[in-house]
Formats: C-alpha cells, sequence, structure tokens
C-alpha cells in the first residue's frame, strides 16, 4: 500500500513538528534539509517517497548530517527504501532525481559559516536564527542548478 497524496512542497508548522519528532529536536541543520528538500519537490515537480532519489554531501557528522533528517521527512526519500545516500565530502548540498529531471541544491557558504557560529551565542539565538531560516527567501539560502537530463 502506497501514499497516494503528494508531499507538501511549502514549508508548515506541522512539517517542523514531523522533523523534530523523526530527529529528536530541532535544530538549524534540520530545518536546512526540510528547506532543501521542499526546494527539489518543487524544482522537479516531484511526488515524493517513491519518484525521487537523493545524494547528500556534506561532513556525516552532526550537527552537518542533521540537514538528512530534515530531507528525509520533507521527500519521503529514506535509507530503508534506498533512495537517499550519503556522500562525505566539505559543505552541505543534495542532488535530487525524478524522471528526467535533476536538480542540485547547494547551502550558500557564508550561510553555512552563519549556521556554525551561531552555536555559539546560546539557544535562544539558535531558536530566532531558525525562524530566520525558515522565513528566508530560497536564493539567499541555497545556489540551484536545475536540467532536464
Amino acid at each position: 500500500m502506497r501514499v497516494e497524496t503528494p508531499k507538501l512542497r511549502k514549508y508548515t508548522s506541522e512539517l517542523e513538528e514531523k522533523g523534530i519528532e523523526f530527529h529528536g529536536h530541532g535544530g538549524p541543520f534540520m530545518i536546512i534539509g526540510l528547506r532543501v528538500g521542499l526546494a527539489a519537490l518543487r524544482a522537479l515537480d516531484a511526488f515524493g517517497w517513491f519518484e525521487i532519489s537523493c545524494s547528500v554531501f556534506l561532513p556525516w557528522s552532526p550537527p552537518d548530517s542533521c540537514v538528512i533528517d530534515g530531507i528525509q521527512v520533507s521527500t519521503g526519500c529514506t535509507m530503508g527504501k534506498h533512495n537517499i545516500e550519503v556522500v562525505e565530502e566539505l559543505g552541505v548540498a543534495a542532488e535530487f532525481t525524478s524522471g528526467d529531471k535533476w536538480v542540485r541544491i547547494q547551502l550558500r557558504e557564508e550561510k553555512l559559516l552563519e549556521i556554525k557560529e551561531i552555536f555559539d551565542h546560546g539557544d535562544d539565538a539558535v531558536r530566532e536564527y531558525m525562524d530566520n531560516l525558515v522565513l528566508a527567501p530560497v536564493s539567499k539560502l541555497f545556489r540551484i542548478e536545475f536540467k532536464n537530463c
């Protein structure tokens, strides 16, 4: 039995709550993962869950790797279905394919540095920064490259 409705393509408090429940806590990198996944669904006009696959490129340790859980929640790509893989490298990026479409979404380097620095300013600053990540325009967070294969 498969899900019959497509994944939602907009950020909602319910999506964030699902991400927190799946991941175990909220954080800027999980929020980035949710935003990456949503951007991919929109760019590819993808249903989610099965006809989409993802390769995530980042350091394979927290906090960077928390992006992976956000992507799993927002796209339905999961380790169990083998439609997501992790490639260890510096930076934070993800490539998605669906049918004959491909998109690469890369977190802007200045945003990555901001996120890493915000942890030094305490929980209130982190929460405020997370709220800013939710509201930020996609173009301010990511570089996006799209093509039909």
